[in-house]
């Protein structure tokens, strides 16, 4: 049975600060970024990750992302473009 707060479908493993960090993850924001957005430091940030790889069963921040689209937590639209950001040698 899916968990919905907000009109958001929830995983019902984590917790609500755990599921912030996992969205932004899951867009691709590094755990600097993270900390600004949550007003957290960096460590924090690192050790939720760490968390929410351990409790999903993921190796690493990329299948973040991966099991956010799979499971229809977050939409390809967004994602950063990685050309505008100038990730992608054109």
């Amino acid at each position: 049975m899916d968990a919905y707060r907000g009109g958001r479908r929830e995983i019902p493993q984590l917790s609500p600060r755990e599921q912030e960090v996992f969205l932004l993850v899951a867009q691709g924001l590094t755990n600097i970024q993270i900390g600004k957005q949550l007003f957290i430091g960096e460590k924090t940030v690192k050790n939720y990750v760490t968390k929410i790889r351990k409790k999903l069963g993921l190796a690493h921040r990329t299948q973040i992302a991966l099991y956010a689209l799979q499971e229809g937590l977050l939409d390809l639209s967004q994602l950063p473009d990685l050309e505008s950001r100038g990730d992608l040698n054109g």
